[in-house]
């Protein structure tokens, strides 16, 4: 792949190192672009077992904004 993309793929890790949990927005917001590529790279840092999915939620217009009384996983699908 293009050293940029890399360079890229680095940063998100970087990241996430320095703030363990965080949207792809606020990551794309870090690193200056579109959420849309963040959650690109993403996919294949996931598919590639570098990084792994924690929650995910309906879109409802904000993709910041996240339930903080959502109920538990139902048993097997945790």
């Amino acid at each position: 792949m293009a050293d940029w993309w890399t360079e890229l793929e680095s940063e998100i890790l970087n990241c996430l190192e320095h703030v363990s949990t965080v949207t792809p927005a606020e990551i794309g917001r870090r690193l200056g672009i579109p959420e849309a590529a963040t959650a690109s790279l993403l996919s294949v840092q996931i598919r590639d077992g570098r990084v792994r999915i924690r929650l995910v939620q309906l879109g409802r217009g904000d993709s910041d904004a996240l339930e903080t009384n959502a109920a538990p996983p139902r048993r097997g699908l945790a």
